[in-house]
């Protein structure tokens, strides 16, 4: 969700939810507390976040809510939770008179900088948006100052998190060169390897530790499924620039686009003079199904002696689909002479080969 401009709670305080009523994270929240309902219990304060409200632990679950003015991190807050409908609601202890009452849902990823990392307040739709409303946020801004106001006054008004994202935008678009894809500053492995298994290790820490998917990595760590170690290996935990330096801003603008698209690319060396570039792609159009729906891979490196190999995987209802592109028929011929020996390694890895092109160049 995008992050809500701040809210302080003095007397009775109602707030939007962390997420919309049906959805299952909502659900589920609710009915961990389903058999809580009038008791009391401490709230454990975990992290600010830039919208003014907090990422707390309750009943040993993360959750998102608003506390009032004065609130520490590092300290308790008391909580009695006065109804789980339409969404788990508590009444807080302000130690200023009149209680407090406040509604709250699972968090969005806690632990990150927001100065380095604002994606880690968006999910799902919201951030799926937002390459498509950039332009209506300048556009907005602008019809604002015709109107005679700004796009804080009383006609019309943009959100915190609104202006934060046009800025990044924005800054995005005044790199001198656009950035299409994460890029690895060191190779995945020191040195030539024909060990499959480590190639694949590699490939996985290298996209995985890309920093494009850190904020889901940070919500699994505060659920407590990842170590927190795996974070310092991503750029976000290094320190990056501020959100509205171009470099930064494009990154954050490659993870909107994986958001938007399902799809991921990566450049840089598989080992040391071996340059690659990677996308991972997921075609959600086709709905779910028992193995996962479709994915597809496409690497492209270069060989000395092959010369730009590309390659293009397709894994679809558990059927597996290569196709292989060379620069010449020659080389088209050398790996068609040993289509049988991929064939027989991917039977041994249990995903058999459904069907194997190879082509080159000429032929398209």
């Amino acid at each position: 969700m995008l992050p809500r401009d701040s809210v302080s709670l003095t007397q009775v305080a109602a707030t939007r939810p962390a997420l919309p009523v049906g959805d299952p994270r909502q659900q589920a929240f609710a009915r961990a507390l389903a058999n809580l309902v009038g008791q009391s219990m401490p709230a454990d304060v975990l992290t600010k976040l830039p919208d003014g409200s907090f990422v707390v632990r309750i009943n040993d679950m993360a959750a998102r809510m608003p506390l009032p003015q004065g609130a520490q991190v590092g300290t308790q807050v008391p909580l009695t939770l006065v109804t789980v409908a339409p969404r788990p609601t508590f009444q807080v202890q302000t130690g200023q008179g009149a209680p407090a009452f406040a509604e709250a849902g699972p968090p969005l990823p806690e632990g990150a900088s927001p100065q380095s990392s604002p994606l880690a307040y968006l999910e799902g739709k919201d951030a799926a948006a937002l390459t498509r409303t950039a332009a209506l946020l300048a556009g907005a801004r602008g019809l604002a100052q015709l109107a005679g106001g700004t796009a804080d006054g009383a006609n019309t008004q943009i959100s915190t998190a609104g202006k934060m994202l046009g800025d990044v935008i924005a800054a995005a678009q005044k790199a001198q060169t656009q950035a299409t894809a994460a890029v690895g500053r060191t190779p995945l492995l020191g040195a030539p390897s024909e060990d499959a298994g480590a190639i694949a290790q590699a490939l996985k820490d290298g996209l995985g530790k890309s920093g494009l998917f850190y904020e889901s990595h940070v919500a699994e760590w505060a659920e407590g499924v990842r170590p927190r170690a795996d974070l310092a290996a991503e750029p976000q935990a290094r320190g990056m620039p501020p959100p509205t330096d171009p470099n930064t801003a494009q990154f954050i603008n490659l993870q909107l686009n994986a958001h938007e698209q399902g799809k991921v690319a990566w450049q840089g060396q598989l080992w040391p003079g071996r340059d690659m570039e990677w996308d991972v792609e997921r075609d959600a159009s086709g709905g779910e199904d028992e193995n996962g729906g479709t994915w597809q891979s496409s690497l492209r490196l270069r060989f000395g002696a092959l010369g730009e190999v590309a390659a293009r995987v397709v894994l679809s209802g558990g059927q597996l689909h290569i196709r292989l592109d060379a620069q010449d028929e020659a080389i088209k011929g050398l790996l068609d002479a040993h289509r049988a020996r991929l064939a027989d390694a991917l039977d041994a890895a249990g995903t058999p080969l459904s069907t194997l092109t190879i082509h080159d160049d000429g032929q398209g």
